[in-house]
C-alpha cells in the first residue's frame, strides 16, 4: 500500500486541474463489442478477462511502448524499476541434477545464509526440483518477507540443508573500477537506486582525485528519468539537462537542470544501438555540454516518455462514480482532483502510456533519430557470451587452489571462457572443470600446469584479458586510450 501511495503521488504531481471536454461517448458501442467478443470467441472468457483483452488491444496498438498490464504484470514492472524485490537473491539455471545457482547477489539473504555460486538445489522445503524449470523452482522459493525456506544443496563436499530467511534483495545497477588514472563506470539501467549506487562510485573517485571517467551505457534500456537526471547532475556542468514536453494540458511540462559549477570531469561515453531512453538523456546531456564525447554506434532513438496510470475495476468505477458523481478511470485522477486514495482491491491493473517527448540541452528531438557518436567505431562482440568490459583484472595475492571461492575465481573463468578454454558457467568456485581449463591455459603459455592460479598465471590471464579487449571491444579500448592521452 505504501508503494502504491508513493507511485500515485508521483503521478499526481504531474496532473493539473485542467479537464478537457469528453469526445464521443462510445459506451454502448464498446459494451456491444465486448459482448460480441465473449459470445463469438471460441474459448470461454469472463467479463474481467474480456475487459483486459480489450484494454491490451486498445493501448498496445498505439506504439511499441504503451500497453495495459494486469496487477501481476504491473508488480513485475515495478520490481524491475525499483531495483529490489523480496526473495533470497539468487539466479538459477537448469542442470542434470536439478537447478543450479549461477549467481548469488551481494549482501543478499542467500549470501548471508551461506549459499554459493554453483550450488545445486536438489529440493525446496523437501520437495524435489528434479525435472523442473528454474522459473518454477524460483516460484517455490519466493514468499513473504521474514519467512524461511529450506534448500537442500549438493556440493562437491556433500549434501546439506540450508535455511534462508526471505528478505529484501537490492540489485546494484552500477559497477565500477579504477584503471590507473581512469574510472570505468558501467550503468546497466536507471532503476530507483541507480543514482545512489553511482554516488558511491563517485565518492571513491573524488577521494582518489580522479577526473577521467569512461562511462559505459551500452545496452542500457533506460528507466526512470529522475534517476538519469540525478546522475547527470553529478557530472554535467550547470545548465539544462533535458526538457519533457507533454501533449495533454493535464500534464505539466518539466525542465531539469544541473547546478554543478566547474565540473572537473572529462568523460568518454560508450554507446550502441541499444542505448535508449533515459540513457540517451544522460548521453545527450554530456554531449551537448561539451564535457565528453560519445564513442561507438548511433543510439536507439527513443525520445518519448511514458507514465504509468493505475486503472479502476469496473466495479470500483461504478462505486466511486455513484458516490461522487464523477467518472475517472485512473486512480491518479481521483487522488489529484478529489484527494481520494484508492484501495489496491479497486485496481484492475495499469496503463503505460506514451505521454510526451523530451529534448536535449541543445533542443534536439531524438525520437527515431538517436544520438550520433562523436567517434564512430564498431560495436563490441561477446566471445562465448562474455562482456569483456565488465571483467575485473585478477588481484589475488595468494594462490587459488581447488575449492577456492571468490570474485577472482569468477573473473578468471570469464577470461578462460572468452578465450575458449572453459565451457561452463562462470561462478565463484574453483572446481575440477575450472582447474582443467587453467591447465590447458598454462600449458599453452609455458607455465607449470598445476591447475592453480598463482602469481604467474594471474598475470598471464590479465594479459590475455587485455588482448581479448583489443580484439573484441574496440570502443572500450578507444575510450580508454583517449582518456589516458590527456
Amino acid at each position: 500500500m505504501k508503494k502504491l501511495a508513493t507511485i500515485l503521488i508521483l503521478c499526481g504531481m504531474l496532473l493539473t486541474s485542467v479537464i478537457p471536454a469528453m469526445g464521443m461517448d462510445y459506451g454502448d458501442y464498446l459494451n456491444s463489442a465486448l459482448e460480441f467478443m465473449q459470445d463469438m470467441y471460441y474459448l470461454d472468457m469472463d467479463d474481467e478477462e474480456a475487459l483486459k483483452a480489450a484494454l491490451k488491444g486498445m493501448f498496445g496498438e498505439l506504439d511499441p511502448y504503451s500497453g495495459f498490464y494486469d496487477n501481476q504484470e504491473t508488480q513485475m514492472i515495478n520490481d524491475s524499476l525499483q531495483g529490489s524485490f523480496v526473495g533470497i537473491g539468487a539466479s538459477l539455471e537448469k542442470c542434470d541434477e536439478g537447478v543450479r545457482i549461477v549467481r548469488v547477489y551481494e549482501d543478499s539473504p542467500a549470501e548471508r545464509a551461506g549459499l554459493r555460486d554453483g550450488d545445486i538445489i536438489l529440493a525446496v522445503d523437501g520437495v524435489s526440483t528434479f525435472g523442473k524449470e528454474p522459473s518454477a523452482v524460483a516460484a517455490e522459493i519466493r514468499g513473504e518477507e521474514g519467512t524461511s525456506v529450506t534448500l537442500t544443496i549438493q556440493r562437491p563436499t556433500g549434501r546439506l540443508d540450508i535455511a534462508v530467511q526471505r528478505g529484501l534483495v537490492e540489485i546494484n545497477p552500477v559497477s565500477w573500477r579504477i584503471e590507473e588514472d581512469v574510472a570505468y563506470i558501467h550503468i546497466e539501467s536507471f532503476t530507483s537506486n541507480t543514482s545512489g549506487s553511482f554516488q558511491k562510485a563517485m565518492d571513491e573517485i573524488e577521494r582518489r582525485g580522479i577526473t577521467k571517467i569512461l562511462l559505459d551505457l551500452r545496452d542500457n534500456p533506460g528507466g526512470y528519468v529522475d534517476e538519469a537526471v540525478a546522475v547527470a547532475r553529478k557530472i554535467v556542468p550547470e545548465g539544462l539537462i533535458t526538457k519533457l514536453d507533454f501533449k495533454s494540458e493535464r500534464l505539466s511540462d518539466k525542465e531539469y537542470y544541473s547546478d554543478l559549477k566547474n565540473s572537473p570531469y572529462l568523460l568518454a561515453v560508450l554507446v550502441n544501438e541499444n542505448t535508449a531512453s533515459a540513457a540517451e538523456i544522460l548521453a545527450g546531456a554530456i554531449q551537448d555540454s561539451g564535457k565528453g564525447v560519445l564513442i561507438g554506434q548511433k543510439t536507439y532513438g527513443k525520445g518519448v516518455v511514458q507514465n504509468m496510470f493505475y486503472v479502476l475495476t469496473p466495479e470500483a468505477y461504478a462505486k466511486y462514480g455513484k458516490k461522487y458523481g464523477l467518472h475517472y478511470i485512473t486512480s491518479v485522477e481521483w487522488l489529484s482532483y478529489e484527494g481520494v486514495l484508492l484501495d489496491p482491491d479497486d485496481l484492475l491493473g495499469t496503463i503505460k502510456l506514451t505521454t510526451g517527448h523530451y529534448l536535449t540541452r541543445n533542443g534536439r528531438a531524438i525520437q527515431g533519430v538517436g544520438l550520433a557518436p562523436d567517434i564512430e567505431i564498431a560495436d563490441r562482440t561477446l566471445p562465448n557470451g562474455i562482456d569483456l568490459a565488465l571483467i575485473n583484472p585478477l588481484k589475488n595475492t595468494a594462490t587459488l587452489t581447488l575449492d577456492a571461492y571468490g570474485d577472482d575465481v569468477c573473473q578468471a573463468e570469464k577470461i578462460l571462457r572468452a578465450a575458449g578454454y572453459f565451457n561452463g558457467t562462470p561462478d565463484r568456485r574453483m572446481d575440477q572443470e575450472t582447474q582443467e581449463a587453467i591447465r590447458k591455459f598454462q600449458a599453452e603459455n609455458r607455465i607449470p600446469a598445476t591447475g592453480d592460479i598463482d602469481a604467474q598465471t594471474r598475470d598471464k590471464l590479465n594479459e590475455r584479458l587485455d588482448a581479448l579487449r583489443a580484439e573484441y571491444d574496440p570502443a572500450y579500448m578507444r575510450g580508454l586510450s583517449l582518456l589516458k592521452s590527456f
